[in-house]
């Protein structure tokens, strides 16, 4: 099996200062969805592997979190491509 693991925040989607914390607030760097989708035709699985301290830091909640992986996932089989798995790390700072 052929397998990337990505980040997400600043690898996949702009990042920022404040945190992306709801589904308007996330957008795809150009090209990222391109790229996937491109590792998913060429037989790789692709995983996500993101540190989500915003949960810890009760900026947002897992709902939230879920909608943007949602629309990931939506705007990523638009393209053709799509991931596998994504785990997070929910933890603030000082945890």
């Amino acid at each position: 099996m052929k397998l990337v693991i990505l980040d997400r925040d600043g690898v996949i989607n702009f990042d920022s200062d404040q945190f992306i914390k709801s589904p308007d607030e996330w957008r795809p760097i150009p090209g990222s969805l391109e790229a996937i989708a491109r590792l998913t035709q060429w037989g790789y699985r692709v995983v996500v592997a993101t540190n989500q301290s915003g949960l810890g830091r009760g900026l947002f909640d897992v709902a939230s979190l879920n909608a943007m992986h949602a629309k990931m996932q939506h705007m990523l089989a638009a393209v053709g491509g799509r991931v596998d798995a994504i785990f997070y790390c929910p933890h603030a700072p000082d945890e």
